[in-house]
This record gives C-alpha cells, sequence and structure tokens, in this order.
C-alpha cells in the first residue's frame, strides 16, 4: 500500500489533451479505480500509482509518450533510446547534454536549453514560436528529467528553485511533491535550477539497472526513492509512528536532531512547511483507514490524535470536500462490503 494521496488535477491535466474519446477515457478511468465523475473535482485524492497506471495505458492506447501534448507524437520507445544513451555518459554534465541534444533533435513545439548562470545551472523549457503548451509538458518534462537524471547518479541532485511560467494552479500546494524544492509561477521561463558544482556527479547506474528501471516507467517517475531523505519525507514518518499524538514543531526538530530554525530553513527550501506536511499526512493516513479497513469515524479520528471526531470531520472535509462517512460511501465502499472497481483512491497507511 501507498502513503501518499495526490490531487485528481494531475490525472486531469494529463487526460485532457490526450486526443482519444471521452468515452473511452472514461473507461480507462474506471479501469484505474478513478470514478469519472470525479475527475473535475478540486479536491478528489488520487494515487500515485493510479496515475502512473494511466499514463501507461494513455501512452499504450495512443503510441505517443507525450500522449497527445506535445506538438508531434513521441514514438514509444524514444525514452528508452534516450535513457541508454544517457546512462553511458561519464557524469552529469554530459548526461544532461545528451538530454538537451536528443530532444532538440525532434519538432515536439518545444526546446530544452542548459544555461550557466553564475554558481547555477538553469535546465530550461521553452515553447516553440507560435506553440501554446499545457501545463502538464512543463511539470513532467521537469519532474521526470530531474527523476531520472537523480536515479542516474544516484543522488537527490537538490533543487535551488523551479520557475513555471504559468498561473498558480489550485493544486499548486502539491508541487513540493514534484520538486522538493521552492516552486514559483508567473515567471518568465519554465526551469528547473541547481547548484554548478553537482554537475561532477558520476553516472553510477549500469546497463543491466537501467533495463530494470525502464521495465517499471513510467511506475518510476512517480514512486522515485532520491528523496526519501528530504526532510518533508522525514516529517511524515516520524509524525506516521507518533500517532495519535503529534510532536510539536520543536520536538519534532529535536528528533531530526537540528534545530527549529534549521528545520524552518531546510522546509523553505523544499518548499513545504510542517503544518502542510502534517495535514497531508493525517489526511492521507484518514482516506487509507476509510477505504481500506472496517473501523468506524470515531475510532479512526482518535487514531489520528483528534480529541473528538467532530474535529476530525470537519477537517477532513474541508481537505476532501466530504465528510469521513460520505468519502467512504463513494470512493470506497461501506464496511464489509468493498467494492474494487468505484474507488478514487487506493491509500493506505
Amino acid at each position: 500500500m501507498e502513503n501518499r494521496t495526490i490531487s485528481i488535477a494531475f490525472i486531469r491535466n494529463m487526460v485532457s489533451g490526450c486526443g482519444l474519446a471521452p468515452r473511452y477515457c472514461d473507461e480507462l478511468l474506471r479501469r484505474a479505480g478513478v470514478d469519472p465523475a470525479a475527475i473535475d473535482s478540486p479536491q478528489a485524492r488520487v494515487s500515485p500509482t493510479q496515475l502512473s497506471q494511466l499514463n501507461k495505458w494513455i501512452t499504450d492506447a495512443t503510441g505517443d509518450e507525450g500522449m497527445g501534448h506535445y506538438l508531434r507524437p513521441q514514438k514509444r520507445g524514444t525514452f528508452n533510446i534516450l535513457a541508454r544513451y544517457m546512462q553511458t555518459a561519464n557524469d552529469l554534465q554530459q548526461a544532461i547534454e545528451r538530454n538537451v541534444g536528443f530532444y532538440n533533435l525532434f519538432d515536439f513545439g518545444f526546446r530544452l536549453t542548459l544555461l550557466h548562470r553564475g554558481e547555477n545551472i538553469h535546465y530550461r523549457v521553452e515553447a516553440e514560436y507560435g506553440v501554446v503548451l499545457s501545463n502538464w509538458v512543463y511539470e513532467q518534462l521537469l519532474m521526470v528529467n530531474h527523476r531520472f537524471l537523480c536515479w542516474l547518479t544516484n543522488s537527490p541532485i537538490p533543487l535551488s528553485r523551479v520557475n513555471l511560467n504559468y498561473a498558480t494552479p489550485a493544486h499548486s500546494g502539491e508541487y513540493h511533491y514534484l520538486f522538493f524544492s521552492d516552486t514559483r509561477f508567473n515567471q518568465p521561463h519554465c526551469e528547473i535550477i541547481f547548484d554548478k558544482k553537482l554537475l561532477k556527479l558520476p553516472v553510477l547506474r549500469s546497463s543491466q539497472e537501467l533495463e530494470d528501471y525502464l521495465s517499471k516507467v513510467p511506475y518510476e517517475f512517480l514512486h522515485s526513492n532520491t528523496r526519501a531523505s528530504s526532510y518533508t519525507e522525514q516529517i511524515r514518518t516520524v509524525i506516521k509512528k507518533s500517532l495519535p499524538s503529534v510532536p510539536s514543531y520543536d520536538v519534532l526538530a529535536d528528533t531530526l536532531g537540528i534545530t527549529p530554525q534549521t528545520l524552518r530553513r531546510r522546509l523553505r527550501q523544499e518548499g513545504c512547511d510542517y503544518r502542510l506536511i502534517k495535514n497531508e499526512l493525517i489526511r492521507d493516513t484518514a482516506i487509507g483507514y476509510l477505504l481500506h479497513d472496517n473501523k468506524d469515524v470515531k475510532s479512526i479520528s482518535y487514531l489520528l490524535g483528534f480529541s473528538e471526531p467532530s474535529a476530525f470531520i470537519r477537517s477532513f472535509k474541508k481537505w476532501t470536500g466530504a465528510t469521513p462517512k460520505q468519502y467512504r460511501e463513494q470512493y470506497g465502499a461501506a464496511p464489509r462490503q468493498e467494492s474494487t472497481t468505484s474507488k478514487t483512491s487506493l491509500i493506505a497507511n
């Protein structure tokens, strides 16, 4: 079971430009356990596995790794060839240069650029003149390529900042999960920025490791463990183990062996804060209980550290737009009558 949920907006944005018939898209959504009626809900939640399953199925159906979002299709197998080309690079710099040069051979409607600016490196995605790209293209290209580079070097490759040239989306609070970085919208360019010293990181993965990795794409992109050591993930782990008690900020910092001021700074660098992480963890754990456990709402509320069920119900409705009872009935099933075909989220623990 997974321990995180994500906004359904990521699925909505992916499906919206794929070019498949709406009826077929609805069939794929149901197959992944996502209620098509919830696709436009601003608060519905899904799992990373559901998103990766849909990614694979839409790619299979369209024969396009860009899933209809690029100016021209990216034929299946293109990424595999690129990945093998990058795997034989000596270091991060050469791997990125190969990545940029390879993509720019194709008429996808965008160009990649590697820029040196003082002590920083800018990996930038820009639309070709006259081409309008969806927000999904920018976030997908930056996230996937960053995570693959992290995997190749077996390093988190911490980002100094992420710039995006579109308006702040309603689900912007979830971008810290994509990049673990300070993410800013309405910027002149779409790019990830990191310290140029990291360009010397060696490419460590073997050819056999790469073949195993490619056999698990796109699941690997969304379940990258390169940021397992991030403070965001460490805090989720500490809170999870502490429930029903929730540690104070100062106690948490002491548990992690740093000062509260340092922790606050590190979280700011990851584009997050303690309150958001705490609420996300409790929300995701609650969803897991509601969909995969027969416990009643009162018991769940106490397991999550709420003094009264009413407080849990209010918080849960604020997070998801539904009461715990409504969420279980709509996306899971009533206890002892669970169905595996109508769930909007498959999260537990």
